[in-house]
């Protein structure tokens, strides 16, 4: 037999024997690389099952706040992903060319080990470079659940992972209610669109917008209901170094509370500056204890557990400021502004609360009008002393409040006010 037949036989059958093996490996590689990447922060992904053939293969994964289960000895609710993958024993078998296809469907674990279904697909496609995309369809449907009724018009929502860690999201929820004995709540279409890429701190950055229209809430044949129009959330965040900066706005129009009438709300709030490190710790201690077994217990010792981090947010300083927060009532429109700075110093040295107090400082600026403000004295008897303390001074028909802190000084509308420093 000549050399090269040989030689192309032994190869034919090398192919035949171990790229499949290869192509498996790689496919289950790729998913647990992207699960990783791509997972909330707190969130473990793990590899319950994974069974490779030939031309497919199916996997388990599991998504649980692993951390706060131990921590605090507690079992909590955990996602369930089963994924059928169509693969070729050769890698780029398909057009265009891919590692892997994939359907998944979803289960949730409330915690006793008795998984119940999830209704919808996950169809995606996993490509060379571990780069993937999907598609969420979950068509309009019904279910009943612990004497509950959920009625859903589907779910469409499109993802891409476009490199390391960097996923795109966009799509709808649409209309769905909740029906419990005579009470209804029911939601308008929520829109999605985010673009964020894992940072090395475990938190994702980049740009998020939401808007959702006309949720309503109240019992059969009772008028008028609670409603909202319409609400809308929109983030931007990013790492300069070791350093966070985000912006967040949120409104909500025209929401109706019976006996009050309508109220609307804008906020602007942007952060600046601060140790994403340390700001990501005391983020995952407190979620941790949010979500113990004991709640309360474990937020009144929640303060120990995050010290050394506190420490270093605020020795190395950073800038927060609700730059808007306008309230608006069927009496008027509540306006207002907070902002505080506090600059870096040693992030090593000691923590102490006197040196932060001297070394920050701060403004805030807040308009009532008055219908509000009497409103809210005959409702509370304090918020009734606020102008005999000199904290509310009357404008025209409004009452104000101008105050400003540096380094250890409070100015209240022109007078200075006493802050009594911790020892």
């Amino acid at each position: 037999m000549k050399k090269w037949l040989l030689g192309l036989l032994v190869i034919i059958a090398l192919l035949v024997l171990v790229a499949p093996g290869i192509v498996g490996r790689q496919v289950e590689q790729n998913i647990e690389d992207i699960l990783k990447v791509n997972a909330a922060p707190g969130v473990e992904i793990q590899t319950e099952r994974f069974e490779r053939g030939w031309f497919t293969s199916e996997s388990t994964h599991r998504s649980r706040y692993a951390d706060a289960e131990k921590a605090f000895d507690v079992k909590l609710p955990s996602l369930i992903v089963h994924t059928k993958l169509a693969h070729g024993p050769l890698p780029g078998g398909a057009l265009p060319p891919r590692l892997a296809s994939a359907v998944s469907t979803f289960q949730i674990d409330p915690g006793d080990g008795q998984p119940f279904d999830v209704p919808g697909t996950l169809n995606s496609n996993i490509g060379l470079g571990g780069e993937s995309d999907g598609r969420l369809i979950l068509e309009a449907g019904a279910s009943n659940l612990d004497g509950a009724r959920l009625e859903w018009q589907g779910v469409d929502m499109r993802y891409s992972s476009a490199g390391p860690g960097r996923v795109l999201v966009e799509g709808a929820i649409k209309p769905w209610q909740i029906k419990v004995d005579d009470a209804t709540v029911s939601f308008s279409t929520i829109n999605i669109k985010l673009d964020q890429v894992r940072s090395k701190y475990g938190f994702s950055v980049g740009t998020f917008d939401m808007e959702m229209g006309r949720m309503e809430t109240g019992a059969v044949d009772a008028a008028p209901p609670m409603a909202i129009d319409s609400l809308a959330l929109t983030s931007e965040s990013s790492l300069d170094g070791d350093r966070i900066n985000a912006h967040l706005t949120f409104g909500m129009n025209n929401m109706t509370v019976p006996i009050i009438g309508g109220l609307s709300l804008d906020i602007l709030l942007t952060l600046e500056g601060a140790d994403a490190k340390a700001l990501t710790a005391i983020g995952d201690t407190v979620q941790a204890a949010q979500s113990s077994a004991n709640p309360e217990a474990a937020m009144n010792g929640l303060y120990e557990s995050i010290e050394d981090d506190f420490s270093v947010l605020f020795n190395r300083g950073f800038e927060i400021r609700l730059d808007k927060l306008n309230l608006s009532l069927p009496q008027g429109m509540v306006a207002a502004s907070v902002g505080l700075s506090i600059p870096e110093i040693d992030a090593d040295a000691p923590f102490d609360w006197s040196a932060v107090l001297l070394r920050m400082t701060g403004k805030i600026d807040m308009r009532i009008p008055g219908a509000v403000y009497q409103m809210a004295a005959m409702l509370n008897r304090q918020a009734g002393a606020l102008v005999a303390m000199g904290i509310l001074e009357p404008d025209g028909e409004d009452y104000v409040l101008n105050a400003e802190y540096t380094q250890g000084l409070l100015n209240v509308n022109g007078s200075p006010m006493p802050i009594p420093m911790p020892q």
